[in-house]
């Protein structure tokens, strides 16, 4: 009825998270399993990676230190990060890019053979720099290796999976994540389905580590790979995690590349980014929130395209009296969702034997998050999570499957082939999408949020209510299966980013209510933690610990 497999630690999850956390989890001593959605190095977010930032001897500035990083990536998402988790960030950062280097990375480089450092926005110093496979030429670039990505996340990746390779590292491949098992409150394994072979799969595990990333494809358009759908973050909270900043999704403010000089035009032909404060003079110091903001807004007020977009005269030399209609294009894309499972500096989640890193291990961040951590973040935490995990399974008794439960699951995961096979599930996929753009946006309002919690009930119960069909015509395959299971989590990670939306009532960082354009730090300098209670939603805001750094009314508490 199904296989079962039996490790110390499982991995799940192929990117640059989990690679780190098989890596140093194998390192401490433990028997690892890696289970993944696609194929090793096709697998995961970090392919998508760009450009990487932190302190180092690289920096173009010497004042530069682990205390400004920490204070640059706080600040930029509203003070609403953990503290502590960012200073692990900006104090481990360097030694996981040396590491990188002594494994064998390249960076992209200057005439003289010094690594070519750049200052972005977000940042007070030059700390940024690109990764790439030793021997390639700098720029774009196709490698066969990869369905997906750009070569700075290419040769983070390439680097992974060659030490993956030297260790007695066990891959399970095009497996999905269906849900985690918990005997007496502590996580004991995980069922998932073999989509190559249609097959369920049990692996029983003293130690669990979550680095599935993000939920953004519940957004289209989204620049993140087809891989992340929730699976993670939909099981975790299921098995009873705390999960955090649900409500908040990273945004990109064009589907294009653009030059400082660009010009973004509404359709009467205004200049937008001026009167949202961004001059020519400083538009390559605008961040991507303000220029997100910026072109949302005026499709909000009727000034947008058909296509909800804005035209873009991509070298600003255009001749005003040509026609708009012969100009580009262009809109805000989802990137990112930054909520997760809550961790803590171990990478510990608050059920017991289960660790999260990378992308779903959330809190690092804040509401928003300064461009180049994206890396770091999945170096940094899989290392921390492999290790932990490591040493909590060392610890820990062997603790058996709970078959009722595990029962449960699998007919739960049969029933759903039953009930959908009737229907398509790119079809339900495309609705939830458009229901999120339409009502949960770059810029959110209470009576479109409502009417889209509505509709994502309306969607979620008309799937849940579908009988059962035991006819013999059974789906096609395991990968067609394996998109009905994905339904369940897009749903429910819909339903919880615009219930945290409703709730939060105030715009910081990536995050915007239009009724309430201003950051609130007197009711709102609060994360919102998320449960699951006897299968009801409970969110509960909790202040946050201003142990490093504050905003500046509140910089004499600390």
């Amino acid at each position: 009825m199904y296989k079962s497999l039996e490790t110390e630690v499982l991995v799940i999850g192929g990117g640059g998270a989990g690679c780190r956390a098989a890596i140093e989890a194998h390192d401490n001593g433990s028997k690892v399993l890696m289970m993944l959605k696609g194929e090793l190095g096709n697998s995961g977010c970090t392919l998508w990676v760009g450009i990487s930032s932190a302190v180092g001897s690289w920096g173009g500035d010497k004042a530069d230190t682990i205390d400004t990083s920490m204070v640059d990536l706080l600040s930029y998402g509203g003070y609403l990060g953990n503290q502590d988790l960012a200073k692990i960030l900006s104090d481990e950062s360097a030694a996981r890019v040396n590491e990188m280097e002594e494994w064998g990375i390249d960076f992209r480089r200057n005439q003289d053979g010094s690594i070519y450092v750049e200052r972005d926005p977000e940042h007070t110093y030059a700390r940024s720099f690109y990764f790439k496979i030793k021997g390639e030429a700098d720029g774009d670039h196709h490698n066969d290796k990869y369905d997906y990505g750009s070569q700075p996340g290419h040769a983070i990746m390439d680097v992974l999976t060659r030490q993956i390779a030297k260790r007695d590292i066990h891959v399970k491949s095009n497996t999905v994540l269906i849900d985690l098992l918990t005997n007496n409150g502590r996580v004991v394994g995980a069922l998932g389905l073999d989509s190559e072979n249609d097959e369920l799969v049990v692996v029983k595990a003293k130690s669990v580590v979550l680095a599935t990333g993000s939920y953004s494809h519940v957004f289209a358009p989204t620049t993140v790979s087809p891989f992340e759908t929730g699976d993670g973050h939909g099981s975790a909270y299921r098995a009873g995690a705390e999960l955090i900043d649900m409500e908040t999704c990273q945004y990109v403010a064009t589907d294009r590349p653009f030059k400082p000089e660009s010009v973004f035009l509404n359709i009467e032909g205004e200049d937008i980014m001026p009167k949202y404060g961004i001059d020519l003079k400083s538009r390559d110091k605008a961040t991507k929130e303000y220029m997100c903001y910026a072109i949302w807004k005026e499709v909000m007020q009727g000034k947008g395209t058909d296509n909800e977009k804005v035209y873009i005269d991509v070298d600003g030399n255009r001749d005003p009296s040509s026609p708009l209609d012969k100009l580009m294009q262009t809109a805000p894309q989802a990137h990112t969702t930054i909520g997760g499972v809550k961790i803590n500096s171990k990478c510990e989640t608050s059920l017991p034997g289960l660790y999260a890193g990378g992308a779903i291990g959330a809190g690092v961040y804040g509401h928003a998050r300064p461009q180049g951590y994206t890396s770091m973040i999945t170096l940094v935490f899989g290392r921390i999570a492999g290790e932990n995990a490591s040493l909590g399974a060392a610890a820990s008794e062997s603790l058996e499957i709970d078959e009722l439960q595990l029962q449960n699951v699998m007919n739960s995961a049969i029933d759903v082939k039953k009930r959908l096979k009737n229907i398509n599930p790119r079809d339900i996929k495309k609705q939830i999408k458009v229901i999120m753009r339409t009502h949960c946006w770059v810029i959110r309002e209470e009576k479109s949020l409502i009417e889209g919690l509505s509709k994502i009930t309306d969607l979620t119960n008309y799937l849940q209510n579908k009988g059962i069909d035991n006819s013999d015509n059974l789906v096609a395959d395991g990968y067609e299966w394996a998109r009905y299971l994905e339904l369940n989590n897009l749903l429910l990670t819909s339903k919880l980013m615009i219930e945290g939306s409703l709730m939060r009532k105030e715009s910081r960082g990536a995050y915007n209510r239009d009724e309430y354009p201003n950051t609130d730090n007197v009711n709102w300098l609060k994360n919102l933690i998320y449960k699951n209670v006897d299968g009801e939603s409970i969110i509960d805001a909790v202040p946050v610990d201003l142990k490093y750094c504050a905003p500046t009314e509140f910089a004499g508490t600390i």
